[in-house]
Protein backbone atom coordinates (compact mmCIF):
# COMPACT_ATOMS: atom_id res chain seq x y z
CA UNK A 1 0.00 0.00 0.00
CA UNK A 2 1.49 3.53 -1.01
CA UNK A 3 0.59 6.84 0.09
CA UNK A 4 -3.33 8.17 -0.42
CA UNK A 5 -3.29 10.50 -2.81
CA UNK A 6 -6.06 12.67 -4.09
CA UNK A 7 -7.47 12.69 -7.95
CA UNK A 8 -8.97 15.85 -9.16
CA UNK A 9 -11.25 15.23 -12.29
CA UNK A 10 -12.02 17.94 -14.18
CA UNK A 11 -14.36 16.32 -16.75
CA UNK A 12 -15.12 18.66 -20.32
CA UNK A 13 -18.27 17.85 -21.66
CA UNK A 14 -20.44 19.19 -24.62
CA UNK A 15 -23.49 17.21 -26.06
CA UNK A 16 -24.06 19.83 -28.93
CA UNK A 17 -20.66 19.19 -31.20
CA UNK A 18 -20.82 15.08 -32.13
CA UNK A 19 -16.71 15.64 -33.10
CA UNK A 20 -14.76 18.34 -33.74
CA UNK A 21 -12.34 16.27 -36.60
CA UNK A 22 -15.47 14.34 -37.50
CA UNK A 23 -14.21 11.42 -37.11
CA UNK A 24 -17.21 9.17 -36.89
CA UNK A 25 -18.08 7.11 -33.22
CA UNK A 26 -18.16 3.88 -33.01
CA UNK A 27 -21.04 1.43 -32.28
CA UNK A 28 -23.37 4.17 -33.82
CA UNK A 29 -23.59 6.47 -30.77
CA UNK A 30 -24.35 9.77 -30.49
CA UNK A 31 -22.55 12.50 -28.48
CA UNK A 32 -25.27 12.17 -26.21
CA UNK A 33 -25.00 8.71 -25.32
CA UNK A 34 -21.50 8.71 -25.69
CA UNK A 35 -20.96 11.32 -22.79
CA UNK A 36 -22.88 9.45 -20.12
CA UNK A 37 -21.43 6.15 -21.01
CA UNK A 38 -17.70 7.68 -20.92
CA UNK A 39 -18.90 9.17 -17.06
CA UNK A 40 -20.03 6.32 -16.09
CA UNK A 41 -17.07 4.39 -16.76
CA UNK A 42 -15.09 7.08 -15.09
CA UNK A 43 -17.02 7.31 -12.06
CA UNK A 44 -17.40 3.50 -11.79
CA UNK A 45 -13.24 3.14 -11.85
CA UNK A 46 -12.83 5.46 -9.49
CA UNK A 47 -14.73 3.41 -6.82
CA UNK A 48 -12.65 3.04 -3.38
CA UNK A 49 -10.31 6.08 -4.12
CA UNK A 50 -10.29 9.53 -3.12
CA UNK A 51 -11.45 11.95 -5.44
CA UNK A 52 -13.21 14.61 -6.71
CA UNK A 53 -15.14 15.26 -10.03
CA UNK A 54 -15.58 18.82 -11.50
CA UNK A 55 -17.90 19.01 -14.55
CA UNK A 56 -17.09 21.98 -16.66
CA UNK A 57 -20.42 22.15 -19.20
CA UNK A 58 -20.43 23.71 -22.43
CA UNK A 59 -23.63 24.30 -23.97
CA UNK A 60 -25.06 21.47 -22.24
CA UNK A 61 -28.73 20.72 -23.10
CA UNK A 62 -31.43 20.38 -20.04
CA UNK A 63 -31.15 16.39 -20.30
CA UNK A 64 -27.34 16.24 -19.88
CA UNK A 65 -27.72 18.92 -16.94
CA UNK A 66 -30.07 16.28 -14.79
CA UNK A 67 -28.01 13.70 -15.90
CA UNK A 68 -24.83 14.96 -14.08
CA UNK A 69 -27.01 16.11 -10.89
CA UNK A 70 -27.91 13.23 -10.36
CA UNK A 71 -24.01 12.66 -9.48
CA UNK A 72 -21.89 13.88 -6.41
CA UNK A 73 -20.13 16.48 -8.49
CA UNK A 74 -19.32 20.03 -9.16
CA UNK A 75 -21.33 21.07 -11.97
CA UNK A 76 -20.06 24.80 -13.79
CA UNK A 77 -22.15 25.78 -16.38
CA UNK A 78 -21.47 28.10 -19.63
CA UNK A 79 -21.19 28.83 -23.39
CA UNK A 80 -17.18 28.60 -23.59
CA UNK A 81 -16.70 26.75 -27.17
CA UNK A 82 -13.43 24.44 -27.29
CA UNK A 83 -10.56 27.20 -25.91
CA UNK A 84 -12.03 28.41 -23.80
CA UNK A 85 -13.48 25.67 -22.00
CA UNK A 86 -9.88 24.27 -22.19
CA UNK A 87 -8.69 27.50 -20.37
CA UNK A 88 -11.53 27.09 -18.05
CA UNK A 89 -9.60 24.25 -16.90
CA UNK A 90 -6.49 25.28 -16.20
CA UNK A 91 -8.37 27.97 -14.00
CA UNK A 92 -9.88 25.79 -12.10
CA UNK A 93 -5.99 23.58 -12.09
CA UNK A 94 -4.65 26.21 -10.33
CA UNK A 95 -7.25 26.44 -7.34
CA UNK A 96 -5.69 22.36 -6.48
CA UNK A 97 -3.71 21.98 -4.21
CA UNK A 98 0.16 21.69 -5.54
CA UNK A 99 0.46 17.77 -4.12
CA UNK A 100 -3.20 16.92 -5.09
CA UNK A 101 -3.37 14.94 -8.98
CA UNK A 102 -5.82 16.06 -11.55
CA UNK A 103 -7.03 14.26 -14.63
CA UNK A 104 -8.12 16.25 -17.48
CA UNK A 105 -10.45 14.55 -19.39
CA UNK A 106 -12.76 14.89 -22.32
CA UNK A 107 -16.40 13.69 -22.92
CA UNK A 108 -15.30 11.06 -25.25
CA UNK A 109 -12.82 8.46 -23.55
CA UNK A 110 -14.59 5.23 -22.16
CA UNK A 111 -12.34 3.49 -18.96
CA UNK A 112 -12.26 0.15 -18.43
CA UNK A 113 -13.49 -0.79 -14.71
CA UNK A 114 -9.77 -0.98 -13.40
CA UNK A 115 -8.24 1.89 -15.21
CA UNK A 116 -7.99 3.87 -11.94
CA UNK A 117 -6.69 1.09 -9.72
CA UNK A 118 -3.79 0.37 -12.24
CA UNK A 119 -2.78 3.76 -12.02
CA UNK A 120 -3.23 4.49 -8.37
CA UNK A 121 -0.80 1.04 -7.93
CA UNK A 122 1.67 2.27 -10.71
CA UNK A 123 1.51 5.70 -8.91
CA UNK A 124 2.28 3.73 -5.51
CA UNK A 125 5.19 1.40 -7.76
CA UNK A 126 6.73 4.94 -9.18
CA UNK A 127 9.76 5.13 -6.99
CA UNK A 128 11.04 1.57 -7.36
CA UNK A 129 10.00 1.64 -11.04
CA UNK A 130 12.04 4.75 -11.57
CA UNK A 131 14.99 3.72 -9.67
CA UNK A 132 18.61 3.11 -11.37
CA UNK A 133 20.96 1.71 -9.60
CA UNK A 134 23.37 1.65 -12.09
CA UNK A 135 24.19 2.56 -15.89
CA UNK A 136 24.60 0.48 -18.41
CA UNK A 137 25.75 0.87 -22.25
CA UNK A 138 22.45 1.89 -23.06
CA UNK A 139 20.79 5.53 -23.64
CA UNK A 140 17.45 4.56 -22.42
CA UNK A 141 19.38 4.17 -18.76
CA UNK A 142 20.42 7.44 -18.83
CA UNK A 143 16.85 8.98 -18.53
CA UNK A 144 16.85 9.77 -15.27
CA UNK A 145 13.04 9.07 -14.43
CA UNK A 146 13.19 10.80 -10.86
CA UNK A 147 14.09 14.69 -12.13
CA UNK A 148 11.32 14.46 -15.06
CA UNK A 149 7.73 15.15 -14.36
CA UNK A 150 5.15 12.79 -14.83
CA UNK A 151 2.62 12.57 -16.81
CA UNK A 152 -0.52 9.64 -17.52
CA UNK A 153 -2.22 8.81 -20.67
CA UNK A 154 -4.37 6.07 -19.34
CA UNK A 155 -5.48 5.06 -23.72
CA UNK A 156 -3.50 3.28 -26.20
CA UNK A 157 -3.58 4.63 -29.60
CA UNK A 158 -3.69 2.32 -31.95
CA UNK A 159 -1.38 4.04 -34.48
CA UNK A 160 1.56 4.03 -32.67
CA UNK A 161 2.15 0.14 -33.92
CA UNK A 162 1.85 1.70 -37.58
CA UNK A 163 5.43 0.97 -39.09
CA UNK A 164 5.75 4.74 -39.97
CA UNK A 165 5.01 6.10 -36.49
CA UNK A 166 6.85 2.82 -34.24
CA UNK A 167 10.21 4.44 -32.29
CA UNK A 168 12.27 3.53 -29.35
CA UNK A 169 10.83 3.92 -25.82
CA UNK A 170 11.39 3.05 -22.27
CA UNK A 171 8.97 0.19 -21.30
CA UNK A 172 8.21 -0.32 -17.48
CA UNK A 173 6.25 -3.18 -15.84
CA UNK A 174 4.28 -2.54 -12.78
CA UNK A 175 2.48 -5.26 -10.44
CA UNK A 176 -0.26 -5.62 -12.73
CA UNK A 177 0.70 -3.73 -16.14
CA UNK A 178 2.69 -2.91 -18.57
CA UNK A 179 3.87 0.69 -19.20
CA UNK A 180 5.34 2.43 -22.45
CA UNK A 181 7.00 5.87 -22.46
CA UNK A 182 5.11 8.44 -25.34
CA UNK A 183 5.52 11.24 -26.70
CA UNK A 184 2.38 12.88 -27.60
CA UNK A 185 -1.24 12.94 -25.81
CA UNK A 186 -4.53 14.87 -26.81
CA UNK A 187 -6.62 16.79 -23.87
CA UNK A 188 -6.80 14.03 -21.83
CA UNK A 189 -3.93 13.11 -19.30
CA UNK A 190 -3.18 12.46 -15.52
CA UNK A 191 -0.47 15.03 -13.50
CA UNK A 192 0.39 16.51 -10.40
CA UNK A 193 -1.53 20.21 -9.76
CA UNK A 194 2.19 22.08 -9.30
CA UNK A 195 2.96 20.28 -12.76
CA UNK A 196 0.25 22.22 -14.58
CA UNK A 197 1.48 25.16 -12.69
CA UNK A 198 4.75 24.96 -13.44
CA UNK A 199 3.98 24.63 -17.42
CA UNK A 200 0.96 26.73 -17.07
CA UNK A 201 1.88 28.96 -19.52
CA UNK A 202 2.50 26.82 -22.00
CA UNK A 203 -0.65 24.91 -21.41
CA UNK A 204 -2.75 28.07 -21.44
CA UNK A 205 -0.29 28.86 -25.15
CA UNK A 206 -2.02 25.60 -26.47
CA UNK A 207 -5.12 26.18 -25.91
CA UNK A 208 -5.44 28.57 -28.78
CA UNK A 209 -6.85 26.18 -31.61
CA UNK A 210 -6.28 23.30 -29.12
CA UNK A 211 -3.02 22.41 -29.95
CA UNK A 212 -2.00 18.94 -28.15
CA UNK A 213 1.05 18.60 -30.45
CA UNK A 214 2.46 21.93 -29.20
CA UNK A 215 2.77 21.15 -24.96
CA UNK A 216 3.53 17.29 -26.55
CA UNK A 217 6.50 18.49 -28.49
CA UNK A 218 7.41 20.83 -25.77
CA UNK A 219 7.44 18.93 -22.37
CA UNK A 220 8.37 14.91 -24.11
CA UNK A 221 10.43 15.92 -27.27
CA UNK A 222 10.09 14.10 -30.56
CA UNK A 223 13.23 12.59 -31.60
CA UNK A 224 15.13 11.13 -28.61
CA UNK A 225 11.83 12.41 -26.45
CA UNK A 226 13.16 11.97 -22.50
CA UNK A 227 16.48 12.82 -22.74
CA UNK A 228 16.33 16.65 -22.85
CA UNK A 229 12.70 17.22 -21.63
CA UNK A 230 11.05 17.86 -18.39
CA UNK A 231 8.71 15.99 -18.26
CA UNK A 232 7.67 12.05 -19.50
CA UNK A 233 4.81 10.33 -20.15
CA UNK A 234 3.58 6.63 -19.97
CA UNK A 235 0.64 4.61 -21.36
CA UNK A 236 -0.55 1.67 -20.26
CA UNK A 237 -0.47 -1.68 -22.52
CA UNK A 238 -2.73 -2.98 -23.03
CA UNK A 239 -4.53 0.82 -22.56
CA UNK A 240 -7.17 1.27 -19.67
CA UNK A 241 -9.36 3.48 -21.53
CA UNK A 242 -10.38 4.41 -25.17
CA UNK A 243 -10.83 7.25 -27.15
CA UNK A 244 -14.15 6.75 -28.79
CA UNK A 245 -13.56 7.16 -32.01
CA UNK A 246 -13.01 4.50 -34.86
CA UNK A 247 -9.65 5.00 -35.93
CA UNK A 248 -8.12 5.22 -32.52
CA UNK A 249 -9.80 2.66 -30.91
CA UNK A 250 -7.49 1.20 -27.98
CA UNK A 251 -6.70 -2.73 -29.42
CA UNK A 252 -6.89 -5.77 -27.33
CA UNK A 253 -10.23 -4.49 -25.18
CA UNK A 254 -13.40 -5.45 -25.35
CA UNK A 255 -14.86 -2.10 -26.07
CA UNK A 256 -18.20 -2.97 -27.02
CA UNK A 257 -18.93 -5.74 -24.56
CA UNK A 258 -18.10 -2.52 -21.71
CA UNK A 259 -20.40 -0.76 -24.33
CA UNK A 260 -23.51 -3.06 -23.47
CA UNK A 261 -22.90 -3.21 -19.92
CA UNK A 262 -22.61 0.72 -19.59
CA UNK A 263 -25.29 1.55 -21.66
CA UNK A 264 -27.29 -0.41 -19.43
CA UNK A 265 -26.71 1.41 -16.53
CA UNK A 266 -27.38 4.16 -17.68
CA UNK A 267 -30.56 3.58 -18.75
CA UNK A 268 -31.09 2.42 -15.19
CA UNK A 269 -30.40 5.46 -13.91
CA UNK A 270 -33.54 7.63 -12.41
CA UNK A 271 -32.99 11.17 -13.23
Amino acid sequence: MGPKRKYNVIFRACDIVNAVNKNPRPFNLEKGQLIKLCFLSLVESLKDLDFKIIVLGDKLSEDMIAFFNSFEIELHLGNFGNDASIRETLKIASTIPDDEWIYFCEDDYLHAPNAFRIIDHFLNERDSLFNQKKKLNNLSTLVNLKDKDLFIFPPDYSDRYDPEYRQHSLILLSSDCHWRQVNSVTFTFLTKSSTIKKHFSLFKKSSVKARDRLFSRKLFGRIGFGFWTSSVCFSPVPGLSTHMHRDTMTPLVNWEKLVLEYSAKVEALDY
